[in-house]
């Protein structure tokens, strides 16, 4: 019975510390926008929201989704990041994305810095990039939590193995058990996959990132075609939440359960947390038009609480 009540009392003692504690002082937060330099001498545009100068705070990896959108006004960015007010807030731009831009069209209308460079391997070197950088500014506590939606979950997903500070991550609406060549066939129609078939092809043989399709030049898809990110995810040594919906048309539900049952193969299950929403789409939407997300999201931000307190008890 003591032992019980000692472990109520450390989860209750966790969440306060999580959560904040109204009682102590606050630091002074402030959101800071700075820039990291590159090897080929241009620069990387990021945002750290919420954070603390003098007590530096956990950071939380936003990675969006596909095209030349300005990731730090993102509204789905900041509806999760309202949800978890204890964490800093840290937005990357993509390759030939300044933060004043606004595209007419964020998947045609990109720059032509962004079609020459833009790769998902570019975001994943980015992100550390930038992560060193705050580390020697003394923003960031140490702790660091990924979340990634479609393209962004599989910058997470490669960077959950890669980055040993990485605590949790969480992998939304995103094709982790099967690669891109996979899948693509299976969303579109018959006429369309045989295209599409003949187009990866050419991506293989010649990655041109003059040539483009979706929305993404073909060095992009070069880059990302093949590679199952489940692989990833398996590497990593962190606990996993997979979201997905069933209805999903734009990486198939098929998808997320090939990646289940990796884990499963693997006998990593344990590190698995696996949601699968029936009669949503990729956006949380269900067939009524009705939006789920922000519910979602409110359960993503609790299960990242539980995987701090987790760390803590340990």
């Amino acid at each position: 019975m003591r032992g019980i009540i000692l472990l109520k009392i450390a989860i209750f003692s966790c969440l306060i510390g999580i959560t904040g504690c109204q009682s102590l002082p606050k630091s002074v937060q402030t959101d800071v926008s700075g820039q990291t330099a590159r090897a080929d001498g241009t620069v990387i545009d990021w945002m750290l929201t919420r954070a603390q100068k003098d007590s530096p705070k956990p950071v939380l990896i936003i990675a969006q989704g596909s095209g030349c959108s300005v990731a730090r006004t993102n509204s789905n960015v900041a509806l999760l990041a309202n949800k978890l007010s204890e964490f800093a807030l840290l937005t990357v731009e993509k390759y030939g994305v300044a933060p004043e831009d606004t595209p007419d069209d964020p998947m045609n209308s990109c720059s032509n810095a962004f079609f020459d460079h833009h790769t998902v391997s570019q975001r994943v070197r980015d992100v550390k990039n930038v992560l060193h950088d705050l580390r020697s500014r003394a923003l960031w506590d140490g702790r660091l939590i990924l979340f990634g939606g479609s393209e962004g979950g599989a910058v997470v997903s490669i960077l959950s193995s890669e980055l040993r500070e990485a605590d949790a991550v969480v992998v939304f609406s995103t094709g982790t058990g099967l690669t891109m060549s996979e899948f693509i066939p299976m969303v579109v129609p018959p006429p369309v996959a045989a295209q599409m078939i003949t187009v990866f092809e050419q991506v293989r043989a010649n990655p041109d990132p003059q040539g483009i399709v979706g929305g993404n030049s073909y060095k992009w898809w070069s880059d990302i075609l093949d590679r199952r990110l489940s692989d990833d995810l398996l590497k990593a040594n962190i606990p996993v939440l997979i979201v997905h919906g069933q209805n999903d048309q734009s990486a198939p539900v098929e998808a997320a359960r090939a990646a289940r049952d990796a884990f499963t193969d693997a006998g990593e299950i344990d590190r698995l947390t696996y949601w699968e929403f029936p009669h949503r789409d990729h956006q949380m939407i269900d067939e009524q038009g009705d939006s789920h997300l922000a519910e979602v999201l409110s359960d993503i931000a609790s299960w990242i609480r539980e995987q701090e307190c987790e760390k803590f008890l340990n």
